[in-house]
């Protein structure tokens, strides 16, 4: 079975789908950019959303995100490799058991949203922990040969 990656653009043909998804990818977009500064806030799973939302509703502003200076280079790191670097494993984890310490502060002692939460949060954890902190070395230097290629 073929699976689309974010990588292409996959659009819809009905244009109020294509206006909801675009719509969709800026609210993402804007909220991943609000994740970069906010610390406790995540940025790439609404970055990823956006990407996902632009690749089916706009060709045009998913090239550009995708190709984006500051976006682009994480995006398609997780697009392309399923990649999640060291940093970025460190801050999510440490913000998941911020919020888990937060919410243990604040529920009574036995609440099931605690322990749902808990069990949540640490699914979350064991995936982030579990994906690839670098691009693999053969993947490393096909793309730097294609960026010399496009350079000359």
């Amino acid at each position: 079975m073929h699976t689309q990656l974010m990588t292409e653009f996959n659009g819809s043909s009905r244009s109020s789908v294509r206006a909801a998804l675009v719509a969709f990818g800026w609210l993402n977009l804007i909220l991943g950019i609000i994740g970069t500064m906010v610390p406790v806030m995540p940025s790439m799973v609404f970055l990823l959303l956006s990407l996902w939302s632009f690749s089916k509703g706009s060709e045009r502003f998913h090239t550009w995100l995708y190709q984006h200076k500051f976006f682009g280079p994480p995006l398609r790191r997780w697009s392309e490799h399923r990649v999640i670097p060291v940093k970025a494993k460190i801050g999510s984890i440490a913000g998941i058991l911020f919020s888990v310490a937060v919410l243990v502060a604040l529920t009574p002692e036995g609440s099931t949203i605690l322990y749902v939460y808990s069990a949540i949060n640490a699914v979350a954890i064991l995936f982030i922990a579990t994906r690839r902190s670098h691009v693999p070395e053969a993947a490393e230097l096909e793309g730097s040969a294609l960026e010399d290629a496009q350079a000359a």
